[in-house]
């Protein structure tokens, strides 16, 4: 069995790459202002990553673009959304102690 020559990758091409022109003239975007924590979750709501569990449930796939949606418009992560929802949930029942 031959063991197949090394492919020479310098001589495939007859220029060194350079950049695209579109990438070049394309101006850094200003970055966005960031907002504060909404007050639920500025308190007692935000755990360290290693102290989270998981928590596993199905839902409709409208629910979970409509649900990805919310946390993308209103710039929170998923676990902050879903920790949002359940206090005004809890609040609006009169649950909240």
């Amino acid at each position: 069995m031959s063991k197949r020559p090394s492919i020479d990758l310098m001589a495939l091409t007859s220029e060194p790459a350079t950049p695209m022109p579109e990438a070049a003239q394309r101006a850094a975007q200003p970055a966005k202002p960031v907002k504060p924590l909404p007050q639920s979750l500025t308190e007692a709501a935000i755990v360290k990553t290693e102290d989270l569990e998981p928590l596993a449930f199905k839902v409709s796939p409208a629910f979970r673009k409509r649900f990805k949606q919310g946390a993308l418009d209103a710039d929170l992560k998923l676990i902050e959304l879903l920790i949002e929802a359940f206090d005004a949930w809890e609040e609006k029942r009169k649950l909240k102690k």
